[in-house]
């Protein structure tokens, strides 16, 4: 397996990573490298909030702050984070993408991005390392269902307005939980390339200024929902499946590497 286009990595199968677990849905875990934890989302309070350490504890700050449905942040390698939550808008609440401000451990609720909320549904943000790149899941005009969007940073450090990301990557289904793997690798899941069943996993490159037909994670994926990639710094891959044998609702599995060669 392949991941970054650098390296070839040689995983065991995946499993159950019990600690985190509950008997309802955890998921959306990201790494972040500030603080050196493993952050995800579970439903174990029948709302949506992050998680941190292997003890789970509820992350300090406003972001996490109950009656909102708190899950998906995203974070680049020098620790700025980029989170989805509910905004008022003209007649109703929407999820959309906003900043994310840090006091120490705390994750605390920043402004709205221009251009990525308004009347639609707005999530699953995920900045490339760099801090260049956010690509985020939308069903806004121009959608299919859930279509990946995509917004570059300008020397302003503003967003510009986002546009579709690809027509190879875009599907009749649904495309959502983005991971950039590196600068020019994104991991994310879909249900609408047909596959083993539910949503899979999939892993484009960006390569001569386009986004490539994306690669099925065949050892990965399962007849069931398979979804909210990430992978750690020494290479462990964590993800969230709904298949058989877990603890209930989505789970959360860790695949770890064995070995590395160098890719030919």
């Amino acid at each position: 397996m392949s991941i970054g286009g650098t390296f070839e990595f040689s995983y065991g199968a995946p499993a159950l990573y019990s600690a985190l677990n509950s008997e309802d849905d955890d998921y959306a875990p990201v790494f972040d490298p500030q603080t050196n934890r493993l952050i995800f989302a579970s439903e174990r309070t029948d709302v949506a909030m992050l998680y941190a350490g292997e003890v789970p504890v509820a992350v300090a700050g406003t972001f996490n702050r109950r009656g909102q449905h708190r899950a998906f942040i995203t974070i680049t390698e020098s620790g700025e984070a980029f989170g989805a939550l509910f905004i008022q808008q003209s007649g109703q609440s929407f999820p959309g993408i906003v900043s994310i401000l840090r006091s120490d451990d705390a994750l605390n609720s920043g402004i709205p991005i221009p251009g990525l909320h308004g009347e639609f549904f707005a999530s699953h943000p995920a900045v490339s390392p760099d801090g260049t790149r956010l690509v985020f899941a939308s069903d806004k005009q121009g959608s299919a269902q859930l279509d990946f969007w995509v917004a570059e940073r300008t020397t302003e450090r503003t967003w510009t307005e986002p546009v579709l990301l690809s027509p190879l990557i875009n599907s009749a289904g649904n495309e959502v939980t983005p991971f950039f793997i590196a600068n020019d690798s994104l991991l994310y899941a879909s249900n609408g390339y047909g596959g083993k069943g539910g949503y899979d996993l999939f892993l484009s490159i960006y390569r001569d200024g386009a986004w490539q037909e994306p690669e099925p994670l065949e050892w990965l994926n399962s007849e069931f929902d398979d979804s909210d990639a990430t992978v750690l710094p020494d290479g462990t891959i964590v993800f969230a499946s709904n298949r058989p044998g877990g603890q209930g609702g989505l789970d959360l599995y860790v695949v770890r590497k064995h070995s590395t060669t160098e890719s030919r």
